[in-house]
């Protein structure tokens, strides 16, 4: 044993531990409230940018380190091809691919599958063609894909940890402040 003695700890006070609980449970309702209404702001913005001159990401630096990466979800495809007129595409296929239509002039259901594979969108005429024969496939038509709608963070490897540690150190203060005076329109 040394001759120092190890620092003595007492242990916190039901009185402590009740100020702890309520402060925290305070703070963490009020900040998912800020939280939902900051987030809903920012997305709002970020798609307008989108739209307007096609920005996909925003990153955020706190501290001058990079934390997270916000980026608009995009859509897979920029739109669908869809049967909207089942006769016209019936009377076609039983005309042009005898083979692949069934009773009464039925598209066999795998046939199909494999026609809307190979139609493609033709910007130029407006129509759904077949995608190695250019020939307009009738009773097709394009959905295009409804504008983007969210925006998706992703985190830096250790950016949430970064930011807690400005937290605890005081450093973004300011910010903190900032970000509490927009909520109450001082801003």
């Amino acid at each position: 044993m040394t001759d120092q003695q190890e620092p003595h700890f007492t242990p916190p006070t039901l009185a402590d531990l009740s100020q702890r609980a309520t402060m925290l449970n305070l703070m963490a309702g009020r900040f998912k409230e800020l939280a939902a209404v900051a987030t809903t702001d920012f997305k709002a913005a970020a798609l307008k940018q989108y739209e307007a001159e096609g920005v996909k990401s925003v990153t955020t630096k706190i501290g001058g380190e990079k934390v997270i990466t916000w980026t608009v979800k995009e859509p897979k495809a920029s739109g669908t091809v869809v049967v909207a007129d089942r006769s016209a595409l019936t009377d076609w296929v039983h005309v042009n691919h005898p083979e692949h239509a069934g009773w009464e002039a039925t598209i066999i259901g795998a046939f199909e599958t494999v026609l809307l594979g190979l139609a493609v969108f033709d910007k130029e005429s407006g129509t759904v063609v077949h995608r190695d024969t250019g020939e307009v496939l009738p009773g097709l038509a394009w959905t295009p894909s409804p504008p983007p709608s969210s925006i998706a963070p992703s985190w830096t490897k250790d950016g949430r940890e970064q930011v807690m540690e400005h937290l605890r150190t005081g450093a973004i203060a300011e910010l903190m402040a900032t970000a509490l005076q927009l909520e109450q329109g001082e801003g």
